[in-house]
């Protein structure tokens, strides 16, 4: 019997979408059902054992999306999913339409990509990881660039990468902002870097050795590294305890911060700071960290979230949720 029944097989959207999500999430269901989004098996990236235990079949938007959890050391990945050509087909035509709802860049979303860029100084601030002096931030999967935008406010030197040649050419445009297509593996820098930030595109990379790699090859002892990517241990927070409005088909991983610590440790990294959100913050160094089997732990708190999802709109972050819908309406927002 499966772990999780309501989550198996096909049904229709956990959230809300709007005319342009309908039709970009039947194209990509179209694409997926004659073959043109071919698919592949893989093993786990943190133990690479071949032992998946499927939780899941579909995602938000009703799409195709085989979610496992790993049976040796408890990572939660995708598995089957598409391939790297897929993928990058995917975030060319439909991924930007499907996720933000819009088939452009503009101002809206930068706006928000500026508040991001908030959260993630006042954590880094928290953390003691903001120097007095200006530092070189590199920003890895930039969009159009309001994270680093904010960074810049505050007198840092700033530049940021990303494959959406829209966003990048958005931000570069109308925000002046250093901004390139490339990724990690082509990108240049003869000046030392002082934070490399990730935020919320760890969970997007298909071969992670690779890309942690590539990391370390930029990093020099002072370098910080900043991820933050959706905690699947912060859904009864984030996602109203329903897990079916987290999972999104462009994911391939799905991340504790224990399995963050994990996939890290190996290339040199030790944890300054972080938490379950996921926000991270990393630098070269011995990590005391010990890698342990998650695979109880993480069940036992998707049952529990199954179990009582429906009490969130009596939780602590339901009522804030509720209270602050309230004042966004009668602010007009």
């Amino acid at each position: 019997m499966a772990l999780f029944p309501r989550m198996m097989g096909e049904g229709l959207p956990s959230i809300v979408l709007n005319p342009i999500q309908i039709r970009v999430k039947q194209e990509v269901a179209n694409k997926v059902k004659t073959g043109e989004y071919d698919f592949e098996s893989v093993f786990c990236a943190v133990c690479n054992a071949d032992n998946p235990e499927c939780i899941a079949e579909r995602d938000r938007y009703g799409l195709y999306f085989s979610v496992c959890i790993c049976k040796q050391c408890g990572f939660v990945y995708t598995n089957p999913r598409m391939t790297q050509s897929a993928y990058s087909a995917f975030y060319d035509n439909e991924y930007r339409p499907l996720y933000v709802g819009s088939e452009v860049a503009g101002e809206a979303f930068f706006r928000e990509q500026q508040k991001q860029g908030k959260r993630i100084y006042e954590f880094l601030d928290s953390a003691n990881q903001i120097s007095t002096r200006p530092m070189r931030v590199l920003e890895v999967g930039c969009g159009a660039g309001g994270i680093l935008d904010f960074f810049r406010s505050k007198g840092h030197e700033v530049m940021g990468i990303d494959l959406g040649s829209e966003y990048v050419n958005y931000g570069s445009k109308h925000h002046s902002l250093d901004l390139r297509v490339s990724t990690l593996a082509d990108f240049y820098c003869k000046d030392a870097i002082d934070l490399i930030v990730y935020s919320h595109v760890m969970e997007h990379i298909l071969d992670l050795y690779a890309e942690i790699k590539a990391i370390r090859c930029l990093c020099s002892s002072q370098t910080k590294l900043y991820i933050e990517v959706p905690g699947i241990k912060n859904i009864h927070k984030n996602y109203s305890m329903d897990a079916m409005t987290y999972y999104q088909n462009a994911h391939a991983y799905h991340f504790t911060l224990h399995s963050i610590r994990a996939l890290l440790k190996p290339h040199g990294f030790a944890m300054i700071a972080g938490n379950e959100y996921v926000k991270s913050v990393f630098s070269i160094g011995d990590d005391s960290f010990s890698q342990r089997d998650e695979y109880q732990s993480v069940l036992y708190y998707f049952r529990w979230n199954e179990r009582f999802r429906w009490l969130f709109p009596l939780s602590i972050a339901g009522v804030k949720r509720t209270l602050k819908r309230i004042k966004d309406r009668l602010m007009g927002n």
